[in-house]
């Protein structure tokens, strides 16, 4: 564990930006929105965005190698991100405090990655190349984290982290193709426009191993080809907002967006523990389904001067039962909230 937590550390320190933070965002997941506390219950990010190229030598050959591999070998290097975060998972009762074998286990990680983003030259394709290292079990720190949070809102205490996942240095990288479909997008009324647009993900690693495509349907003014945008680019996308791009008021922009995905998991370190080890663990489903709506608001009044503009982003996710047990696996439903500006 110490060599892990020195490559953990060195990780850290060779990801630090090295341009100006040109969009900064936060995101907080948790499912206390719909009265749960189970499952995936809870994930906090950070995460900055710059248009500066500050891929060192290692990041340009892979990423170089994959684009070649995947077809965006012309594309334009977009933006970098830079994320620190952590992700929390718990059984349904988490008043509990013997093992629960039949149901999911306590698991956490305390990650850092890093994205690169490319856009093909017609702006119809945007890739996201991807890789994330963490620690999971004690030294995620999801056990106090959790235990603090619930001292401070008044909720139930967690008593089971005594059986988790245990630690280990947990890698995973991952790329992503999000095209545009011109052919299902096209204008609803005045200057308000739906967007459709298909992807495919996939994941490789010892955190999780995965396949997944998905369709998105976005409704908005002044959208880029690829929409949804992710969050801190929207406006780079553009090319700056113009025309009539308020939804209600002038000050205020509204965008909606639909969506679902599935996946085909091979592997899920926060549901079968580590391999080769006597970690808790159920068995996984190997089909998970998603479907999702969310609502992003941009306030183009607060751009300043060293900023852009302000937004806030809300995400609801339904996820079908991720595990097989003898008793009845509810579906699990997620929000999502992020808080940032754009460039």
């Amino acid at each position: 564990m110490r060599t892990a937590c020195r490559l953990l550390a060195a990780s850290l320190l060779l990801a630090a930006p090295c341009a100006a933070q040109e969009a900064r965002f936060f995101t907080l997941d948790n499912d206390s929105w719909f009265d749960t506390d189970r499952y995936y219950t809870n994930g906090v990010q950070l995460a900055w965005r710059d248009a500066a190229d500050t891929r060192g030598e290692l990041a340009r050959r892979w990423t170089g190698s994959a684009c070649r591999w995947l077809g965006c070998g012309d594309a334009r290097y977009l933006f970098g991100q830079h994320s620190v975060g952590q992700l929390m998972y718990t059984p349904g009762d988490i008043t509990v405090a013997a093992p629960q074998p039949l149901d999911r286990p306590y698991a956490g990680l305390l990650y850092l990655e890093r994205n690169w983003l490319f856009l093909d030259a017609d702006g119809q394709v945007l890739t996201t190349l991807g890789a994330q290292v963490g620690l999971t079990g004690r030294l995620s720190l999801a056990e106090p984290a959790q235990k603090l949070i619930h001292r401070i809102v008044d909720r139930p205490q967690p008593q089971g982290w005594d059986d988790q996942v245990g630690t280990t240095l947990a890698v995973m990288l991952s790329a992503e193709r999000r095209m545009a479909w011109p052919a299902l997008s096209g204008p609803i009324a005045g200057n308000v426009r739906l967007h459709t647009a298909a992807y495919w993900r996939a994941a490789l690693g010892n955190t999780m191993t995965y396949a997944a495509g998905g369709l998105t349907l976005t409704v908005g003014k002044n959208l880029p080809p690829v929409s949804p945008a992710p969050p801190g680019i929207a406006n780079r996308l553009t090319g700056g907002a113009t025309g009539d791009t308020s939804c209600l008021w002038e000050w205020l922009q509204c965008t909606l967006v639909l969506g679902a995905e599935g996946r085909g998991m091979a592997y899920n370190l926060f549901l079968q523990g580590r391999p080769w080890r006597e970690d808790p663990g159920v068995r996984p489903r190997r089909w998970v389904g998603d479907l999702m709506a969310g609502l992003r608001l941009d306030f183009p009044g607060t751009r300043g001067r060293e900023h852009g503009p302000w937004f806030v982003q809300f995400r609801t996710t339904r996820r079908t039962a991720e595990f097989r047990a003898p008793t009845f696996v509810p579906r699990h439903t997620v929000g999502s909230l992020t808080l940032g500006i754009d460039f």
